[in-house]
């Protein structure tokens, strides 16, 4: 994709122009920590946009271009570091930059612990939503991934 930078990067541009910026930086994080439970490989800093509130003054867009991605596909996309001194993706390296969203540790485990109740019930989901077997079975392993497995022994 081309595209420098990370999650904390847009949190500290947040900070500095956000019009509302405690609600970004969380929303941001609730984001970051979405992508990882749900395998959204095709997360780059061009699929987070923000809105001009005043002169000066920008919020987070509504979230968009958000996609699961089966494990057999997950190599081949570039996926954004959660902070630019360390590229490891994981629960812990999201949690341990939690305060750079202005999250406590129990603020940021809450979130982690909604995040992961959502993201668990995807299958049942699909299934309300009438979701052809086949597909679902299909993006069960974007769905039922480390980063789940990780989260569930941190809630």
């Amino acid at each position: 994709m081309g595209d420098t930078g990370s999650y904390t990067m847009i949190a500290d541009t947040i900070r500095q122009v956000g019009d509302d910026v405690k609600s970004d930086l969380r929303e941001l994080w609730r984001r970051l920590i979405f992508s990882l439970l749900a395998s959204n490989y095709d997360d780059h800093l061009r699929n987070h946009g923000f809105l001009m509130r005043e002169p000066g003054r920008w919020s987070l867009s509504p979230a968009y271009d958000i996609n699961p991605v089966s494990e057999i596909d997950q190599g081949r996309i570039n996926k954004a570091p959660i902070a630019e001194e360390n590229e490891e993706s994981s629960v812990q390296a999201a949690l341990s930059v939690a305060l750079r969203f202005g999250l406590k540790a129990p603020e940021a485990k809450a979130i982690l612990g909604e995040v992961f109740n959502a993201v668990t019930a995807w299958r049942k989901e699909g299934r309300r939503l009438r979701i052809k077997a086949a597909t679902l079975y299909a993006y069960a392993s974007a769905f039922e991934n480390s980063h789940l497995r990780e989260a569930a022994r941190r809630v």
